[in-house]
């Protein structure tokens, strides 16, 4: 499947089966990246029981689910689904109250704003 250069949005094919599939997929990556916020930046592990919709930048040296994933988005729509940040992404981290940019290695607090 081809997908989008910035947000990694899967495209549909002209003669795709189940187009509601990709076309849902890429509603709930639009839902955590647009205006992206997330509980916290720092688990290395999974919540028990995320809410439907819950976002999370996954810490260093995560396991379980999450293993693999570093620095990731991860967001839960019935499964984790995780997002390779780009340089230049913004997200704010309700737990902090602070807003947090990728810089292309880490994640770097804004400063000045809050």
């Amino acid at each position: 499947m081809t997908i989008s250069p910035n947000l990694s949005l899967g495209y549909l094919a002209s003669s795709q089966a189940q187009k509601e599939v990709t076309h849902n997929e890429a509603l709930n990556d639009l839902d955590a990246l647009v205006q992206l916020s997330v509980a916290s930046r720092t688990l290395t592990t999974p919540p028990a029981t995320p809410a439907e919709g819950d976002s999370y930048i996954v810490g260093a040296a995560a396991t379980g689910a999450w293993a693999g994933h570093d620095l990731a988005v991860a967001a839960y729509y019935g499964s984790w689904v995780f997002k390779t940040p780009k340089a230049g992404w913004l997200a704010f981290v309700r737990g902090e109250t602070k807003f947090y940019v990728f810089n292309g290695s880490s994640w770097a607090a804004l400063g000045g704003f809050l």
